[in-house]
């Protein structure tokens, strides 16, 4: 990947373009007190707006993202696995705006700085390590989850959420990939984002 110092591989379009695309007023309008409260009134995520360079692409997959954030899943369980794929794929922009979404999903510091440490570090509950050790399952040589797994996450959920837990997994890897690549950068109007851990 080419250095942030540099010019990125892929900028954002123009926000003209890209709003009407996700139905989005001149400025994010979100509950100020929301898990997105860090977005409110600021300009389109670079990451939509760099998307946004194919727009077919960004209106494909717009409502998925948008069905996956207003899901079934219980806020913290979704933050807990899109910060460990942002961990696990080093990506700085999606683990930096998913520690602000996940603080206040209710995710400690303590336990945002436990991610790293993965599904067996001390500490986590049965179901919490499971949500990390799904991420870890999918992103391993089987791509699959385990019957341990398996049996842990649909003691808690039904079939609809079950499914969640793996479109999460995949759509966030998949965004991960697209701001790796690309050399999405953190927006300058987001104050202090968090430092990625290293591996």
């Amino acid at each position: 990947m080419t250095s942030q110092s540099t010019a990125p591989r892929m900028a954002p379009a123009p926000a003209a373009q890209v709003r009407p695309l996700l139905g989005m007023p001149a400025e994010v309008q979100t509950d100020p007190d929301g898990p997105l409260a860090h977005m409110v009134g600021n300009p389109v995520p670079n990451v939509l707006g760099v998307i946004g360079n194919h727009p077919a692409l960004l209106s494909g997959m717009n409502p998925m993202l948008s069905t996956l954030g207003q899901g079934k899943l219980p806020l913290r369980d979704r933050e807990l696995m899109v910060l460990r794929v942002g961990y696990l794929l080093q990506s700085h922009y999606e683990w930096a705006h998913h520690v602000a979404i996940g603080s206040r999903a209710g995710i400690t510091e303590e336990e945002i700085a436990r991610v790293p440490a993965g599904p067996d570090a001390p500490g986590w509950s049965e179901h919490d390590a499971a949500l990390l050790r799904a991420v870890d399952e999918l992103r391993g040589p089987r791509a699959a989850l385990s019957d341990r797994t398996w049996q842990q996450l649909s003691s808690a959920y039904d079939d609809q959420q079950m499914l969640e837990v793996l479109a999460i997994i995949g759509a966030y890897s998949m965004l991960a990939y697209i701001l790796k690549s690309c050399d999405v950068a953190v927006e300058d109007w987001f104050t202090d984002p968090a430092d990625l851990p290293r591996p």
